[in-house]
């Protein structure tokens, strides 16, 4: 009993210590970049509303889509580990690779990676850094298709609809669409929300049944045995 409480402690000291060092390494890099582009400090740490002057709500849309995002990353994510700790490494690959896709279009809108940092830090165009994320998304559809087959799956169906539109709008009927004035971003943007809800939606959804149905299966041969 007591070596057990002592590796829990170790665990939770090293938790700490991970959670800690990487508050600090986020610090460090601010710093960094700071000094290296001559950035201030304020940029990087107070409100976009207060130092952009503007009023709280705004881009309320796509702040919330940014939450989204973070839910069904974080949701896959905690899923993942708990599969595999009970060694479900099929499931588990694929709610850990949902995560990582789900953190990455969360810091793309949350940063405006493919319509600023890459084109101007990289040099790389917007068509580009969307032709590699059509493909890395075609990849992970092509290898995680016989896993999404045995979900309920019509939600993602949806999800992509819904986010291919927006794409579409932005990329080739904006031309046509500027006699909307304004309207043209409710339907371009309100496209992008239901899109990031579908996503939301079924990630949970299924991380939730993934995790449930991996703990029924040994219950269930217990049961059979008695």
């Amino acid at each position: 009993m007591q070596i057990a409480r002592e590796m829990m402690n170790l665990n939770i000291a090293r938790q700490l210590l991970v959670a800690y060092g990487l508050a600090i390494l986020m610090l460090t890099a601010i710093a960094v970049v700071s000094l290296a582009f001559q950035i201030s400090i304020p940029t990087f740490t107070r409100d976009v509303a207060a130092i952009a002057n503007i009023h709280p709500f705004s881009g309320i849309l796509s702040n919330l889509g940014i939450f989204l995002w973070c839910i069904s990353a974080s949701t896959c994510f905690f899923a993942a580990m708990i599969l595999r700790d009970i060694k479900q490494a099929k499931y588990f690959s694929f709610l850990f690779s949902s995560a990582l896709l789900s953190a990455y279009l969360m810091l793309d809108d949350a940063f405006l990676f493919h319509e600023f940092l890459f084109s101007k830090y990289f040099g790389i165009n917007e068509k580009v850094v969307f032709v590699i994320l059509g493909i890395t998304v075609l990849v992970y559809l092509k290898f995680f298709m016989h896993v999404i087959l045995k979900t309920k799956y019509g939600t993602l169906i949806l999800a992509f609809a819904f986010l291919s539109l927006s794409v579409f709008i932005d990329g080739i009927l904006e031309p046509w669409l500027w006699r909307l004035g304004h309207w043209e971003f409710f339907i371009e943007d309100g496209a992008k929300w239901l899109g990031i809800v579908s996503w939301c939606i079924y990630y949970v959804k299924t991380s939730f049944r993934f995790v449930v149905h991996a703990y029924e299966l040994p219950n269930k041969a217990n049961a059979l045995r008695q």
